[in-house]
């Protein structure tokens, strides 16, 4: 203790620095001034400053940190190179122009009308996007009951000749 008496204890006298020696008497110069900061040296905000642990540190939260990419994890802290590039397209795997390797849709999505695609049928229909096996190329008389039926016709021209049975 200093009482006033003679001392020869040396060290840090300064009662805030981290190695504040009560015992010494005069200042030797070898006060070491706190730093705060994350000691743990497996943090992710490790301080190698730091001499004295404040409770501030934050483990590694591995992912995706690039904010562009399609699957950013914003808790993530470090990345780990998982960073998936956003690819625009149509994901609806329902559309007409459905894209497999798209992974963001980008509203280009046109919804399947099926029909004949063909223009030279007589059934084209011009906003079908997906032919369905309907298309008819052959017209002729579609009725049945005529006397000159044509079975591979598909669209009716209006040349039925009606059957008439009796006296002419």
């Amino acid at each position: 203790v200093n009482d006033g008496s003679c001392c020869f204890v040396s060290g840090c006298t300064d009662d805030t620095a981290l190695n504040y020696n009560q015992y010494a008497c005069y200042d030797d110069g070898s006060c070491i001034e706190i730093v705060l900061g994350c000691t743990d040296d497996t943090a992710f905000n490790y301080n190698d400053q730091a001499n004295v642990n404040d409770n501030s540190c934050i483990p590694f939260i591995y992912g995706c940190t690039d904010d562009t990419a399609f699957n950013f994890d914003s808790s993530a802290n470090t990345d780990n190179g998982s960073c998936i590039e956003i690819v625009l397209g149509c994901i609806d795997d329902t559309a007409f122009n459905f894209d497999s390797s798209a992974n963001t849709d980008d509203g280009s999505c046109i919804s399947v009308v099926e029909g004949c695609t063909f223009e030279s049928a007589f059934n084209y229909n011009e906003s079908a996007n997906v032919n369905d096996g309907s298309c008819c190329f052959v017209s002729g008389c579609t009725d049945d009951t005529a006397l000159n039926y044509n079975q591979y016709a598909c669209y009716d021209d209006g040349s039925c000749i009606e059957i008439v049975l009796g006296c002419t």
